[in-house]
């Protein structure tokens, strides 16, 4: 059961400060150091109200107020023109309160839901609560209790003052009114933001260069609680806050306009947050001149990163399963919810509604049987938000969401939908693999990440995996810890050695640059097969060939064959598990059922065990973290040589016999287990020997203990069993039969 604490629980979904554009082209207002003072930093009355086109109806008494020099009674006259405004209203629905999980609706559909979550509805009336009384949660788990007056230059940690000024923590005074419609809540909004106004340009910033609040991401976000705040009626806004608002707004977009105009295309997603608030504050200001350009950078920056950003199979070019994904196609979605409510652009919001639904099915084939987001790169693992793909089903077609949702979470609602018609998927595209048995929570699943370098998101990591089997999580790779001012990120959680894979003197891979080379896949009703190489470990001549096998429903063989050309060098093959290890052999067990066997096949190989920080599988809060148990079995190369690993790992449902492997070559192995004797040929597209011949990439023959024994193979053109050829293709494919006993 969540508890209220655990649910109150912050985490950074963005990227760290330091990937902002510092720097900008000569073609760019923003490197005009007079430009930034005058016509953003401190602009004036003149400069505001001129902004505005005057001529627009409903405007009036602020042309007329102007005429007179009156420009506090243009900002009166603003003020009576924007609550009367006829304009869609509108809320951020979230998870939890969870700061990747941003969906607009409108206010009766976010009363509706929280109706249904009653404790939900407690948290965002208890965090709003908080916040009347100066007590904020800026970043992170941290809260921060104030005086009469907020100081917006507190420390908060180095990315933590960032974030401090993306303003996500005001968010329950907004829901809060959406819920009970008090106006103390948009009052005391205001009161924040006119605190803020006053200090903006005294914040100091804790990366020299990048301005807290001149800043893409700070302007990015922040702006749309401001936008969604000033949406609300509230019976005290004054019209120094109106002026002062407009003033925000219309800064923010020149800032912004400038930034996507001159710099192009950026790879990232932060880019996608700034040209978000420029179309948003295109639709909401539709009065300031600028608008019209605003909305036309804005959403070619858009359509730009949906087709540059966003792989054929739907996943993200920042590949982070969780974080940066789900962030990013938030964006779009909500962009759309903004297009239709505000009646604009159906070409985008079409392109938008086309695109969106290949990652909705990206997100099935990741998601885990105990419906976790694997903790891949910079990216918290947790439970998939429900709302978010049932929001998903709906709006991009994909009834196959709702069918995974009641199989994996329980959910019900929905339209009736059928199953996804595969349960293992190859996405060479994004560099992810997915083996599974079925759609239940009982599932075995691995999902193996050898996608390219991805900028800084991007741990050290190449070829590894996580795995789950009978409702737990069996092998995990550290995730992203809680926030990037973890002590821990860069010394620890980032590192090769807190991934499943096989890393050289216990040192990290070369990332940037590097990407997995020969891959092959394969997927057959008996067997799973996966295989593919680096070269991160080129400074040491070693490279790393894997090959992955999942013989269905039992166990899979993982080989590991190292090329290295220096003597000296030891070889560590890791796997993480939250499971309690104990000896058994060669190898080790889970202490308890369900749980996982490590059996080395053949060979037995000196080890070491100990512990290290992981995203949690035992509370399932995005962001929360536990320390868990590690094993590494370790060789020593001998100059130019191959080395080899081999295990059978094999998941338990109770204490039954374990499985037993013998191995006959360096590419053929014996694996016994519940009646069944199989037979695995690692052929690398050919092999030969007294019983068996092909060209195939990997063979599986399997033999029960009574009935005819099976064969499959992957990606072979034939097959030669026991001098008969017993499969034949004019092209390379994967494919499975029965073999004749004699």
């Amino acid at each position: 059961m969540r508890t209220l604490a655990t649910l109150l629980i912050a985490f950074l979904c963005l990227p760290p400060p330091g990937d902002a554009q510092r720097s900008f082209s000569d073609s760019s207002r923003l490197s005009d150091p007079a430009y930034v003072r005058e016509r953003i930093r401190e602009i004036s009355d003149s400069d505001l109200w001129g902004s505005l086109d005057q001529s627009r109806p409903g405007l009036e008494h602020v042309r007329d107020a102007l005429r007179n020099g009156d420009t506090a009674g243009a900002a009166a006259a603003w003020g009576t023109y924007w609550t009367g405004k006829k304009q869609p209203a509108y809320v951020t629905q979230t998870d939890h309160l969870f700061l990747d999980t941003d969906m607009l609706t409108d206010t009766a559909s976010f009363r509706i839901a929280l109706s249904k979550s009653p404790e939900e509805r407690d948290t965002i009336l208890s965090r709003a609560a908080m916040i009347l009384r100066n007590a904020i949660r800026p970043w992170g788990d941290t809260v921060m209790r104030f005086g009469d007056r907020v100081d917006f230059n507190r420390e908060v940690g180095q990315s933590g003052k960032y974030g401090f000024h993306y303003w996500m923590w005001s968010r329950p005074l907004i829901m809060a009114f959406a819920l009970t419609r008090d106006q103390k809540y948009p009052a005391k909004f205001d009161r924040l933001f006119n605190d803020w106004y006053d200090q903006r340009n005294s914040i100091t910033s804790s990366i020299p260069g990048l301005d807290v609040v001149y800043y893409e991401l700070g302007l990015g976000m922040r702006n749309r609680m401001f936008i969604e705040n000033y949406l609300l009626p509230c019976r005290t806004r004054t019209p120094a806050t109106h002026a002062r608002m407009l003033k925000t707004m219309l800064t923010a977009g020149r800032w912004l306009y400038e930034l996507e105009q001159w710099e192009g295309y950026r790879a990232g997603n932060w880019q996608v947050h700034g040209s978000y608030m420029l179309v948003q504050l295109a639709l909401v200001f539709p009065e300031f001149r600028e608008s019209v350009a605003w909305l036309q950078i804005g959403l070619r920056r858009l359509t730009e990163h949906m087709d540059e950003d966003f792989y054929p199979d739907g996943g993200h070019s920042e590949r982070a399963p969780r974080n940066y994904t789900l962030a990013t196609y938030l964006n779009y979605r909500n962009i759309a919810y903004l297009l239709g409510a505000y009646g604009a652009r159906r070409d985008v919001l079409d392109r938008i509604r086309a695109s969106m639904g290949k990652t909705i099915d990206w997100w099935i084939t990741m998601i885990t049987p105990t419906g976790e987001v694997p903790a891949i790169n910079d990216s918290h693992r947790g439970l998939f938000p429900a709302a978010i793909l049932r929001d998903g089903a709906r709006l991009f077609g994909k009834p196959q969401a709702y069918a995974v949702l009641r199989n994996l979470l329980g959910e019900t609602g929905g339209e009736a939908g059928p199953l996804p018609e595969y349960t293992s998927r190859h996405m060479p595209a994004s560099g992810f693999s997915v083996m599974r048995t079925d759609w239940t929570p009982a599932a075995l699943y691995l999902s193996v990440n050898y996608g390219p370098y991805a900028g800084f998101h991007t741990h050290f990591d190449m070829l590894d995996f996580e795995m789950y089997a009978y409702g737990k999580a069996l092998a995990v790779d550290a995730g992203l810890g809680l926030t990037y001012d973890d002590p821990l990120y860069n010394s620890w959680y980032r590192t090769s050695r807190a991934h499943n894979m096989v890393t050289v003197n216990d040192s990290s891979i070369e990332r940037e640059g590097i990407t997995s080379r020969r891959i092959r896949w394969g997927s057959t009703g008996p067997v799973d097969f996966f295989s593919g190489e680096h070269s991160g470990y080129r400074r040491f001549g070693v490279l790393d060939r894997r090959q992955i096998a999942f013989v269905k429903p039992s166990f899979w063989f993982i080989r590991d064959e190292i090329v290295s050309s220096r003597p000296g060098d030891t070889l560590s093959w890791y796997f993480h598990t939250p499971e309690r290890l104990v000896r058994t052999g060669s190898g080790f067990s889970s202490a308890s059922a369900p749980g996982i066997r490590i059996i080395p096949a053949g060979e037995a190989y000196p080890f070491r065990t100990g512990t290290g920080w992981a995203a949690s599988t035992s509370i399932k809060i995005p962001g929360k973290t536990e320390r868990i148990p590690w094993i590494r079995f370790d060789q020593v190369t001998t100059g130019d040589s191959v080395r080899r690993f081999a295990f059978v790992l094999a998941p338990f449902r109770s204490q039954e016999d374990a499985p037993a492997s013998r191995q006959l070559s360096d590419r053929h192995f014996i694996v016994e287990s519940a009646g069944y004797t199989d037979n695995l040929y690692f052929t690398a597209g050919g092999y030969s020997d007294d019983m068996l011949r092909t060209d195939a990439e990997f063979v599986l023959v399997r033999r029960p203990a009574q009935g005819p024994a099976r064969y499959a193979l992957i990606e072979g053109t034939y097959l030669i069993y026991g001098g008969k050829k017993v499969f034949t293709s004019p092209a390379a494919v994967s494919g499975e039969g029965e073999l004749e006993t004699r």
